[in-house]
């Protein structure tokens, strides 16, 4: 049995999408606070179950029987997501999990310009000492992460990012949920990081190029600064934490810190990374 949880989101529902085509749905549990939003996964016979990172018995249960589990990274706060992420370690442990799967983020450490690496490096930390064999895949910014800044610049002409200037290696769910599928059904090295990244690198100003070519529009990449975008976050409704872990999302991507180009999804799937340029072709 494979477990995924926090399946209902982008990833887990990409990751059960691409198990399909590798074994029986059967013998994949998803594990999701809200399993109504799993009722046509369900219906596929994928088998879904109630858990929660708070409730450690729902997670045990969860676990039960399972070789393999996809642990996707909780939301909230540093000390939040790392005790959910515990959590869910300490569960897979009792339960006799042969594997797990951790969906870290790219430069995991706590002196990274992203406040929320801190979780990932407390729980990459976690893993290793849990005696648990694993896989940790460290994710790079999702193509997706920008999809609305794609949008108002279809409708401006405008492209506003922090960092214009700076390259990031922008990574889609897609490839990512395939790189966890081929882990999770016997591909990859025990006790490994695998870097996942797209296969080229773009600043801003590639992005508006790329958006030009497909829209048939003219869009200019410019900065934004942190502080409007800060601003914009705030003035959206998200609470401050939040404002917070964007903000120096975005910081750390204008700092470079999400350039590098590695070639780790097409070692896991076989084939190579999607290029942002492919994403932005399925946007338009």
């Amino acid at each position: 049995m494979i477990v995924i949880t926090a399946a209902s989101g982008n990833l887990g529902r990409a990751t059960a999408k691409a198990l399909q085509t590798k074994v029986n749905p059967k013998t994949v549990r998803l594990a999701a606070r809200n399993t109504d939003k799993l009722a046509d996964l369900a219906g596929q016979g994928f088998d879904v179950v109630k858990a929660d990172y708070e409730n450690a018995a729902s997670l045990r249960a969860a676990f039960e029987g399972a070789g393999s589990v996809l642990i996707i990274s909780s939301d909230g706060p540093n000390e939040v997501r790392a005790a959910h992420h515990k959590a869910a370690i300490d569960a897979a442990k009792a339960a006799g999990v042969k594997k797990i799967v951790y969906t870290s983020a790219i430069n995991p450490v706590s002196s990274s310009r992203f406040v929320w690496a801190g979780a990932h490096e407390t729980t990459e930390a976690t893993l290793k000492a849990s005696g648990v064999p694993y896989v940790i895949l460290r994710d790079n910014s999702y193509a997706s992460n920008n999809d609305g800044f794609y949008a108002q610049a279809k409708e401006t002409g405008t492209l506003a990012l922090p960092g214009a200037a700076t390259k990031v290696s922008y990574v889609t769910h897609e490839d990512v949920a395939a790189s966890a599928a081929a882990v999770l059904t016997g591909a990859g090295a025990i006790n490994t990081i695998y870097e996942l990244t797209g296969s080229e690198a773009f600043d801003a100003h590639d992005i508006a190029n790329g958006l030009s070519q497909v829209t048939g529009r003219t869009i200019k990449a410019v900065d934004l600064s942190l502080a409007d975008l800060g601003g914009f976050f705030t003035s959206i409704g998200l609470p401050p934490f939040v404002v917070e872990g964007l903000v120096s999302f975005y910081a750390a991507a204008a700092a470079g810190e999400y350039a590098a180009v590695s070639g780790d999804v097409q070692k896991l799937t076989g084939r190579p990374a999607q290029s942002l340029r492919d994403y932005l072709r399925k946007f338009a």
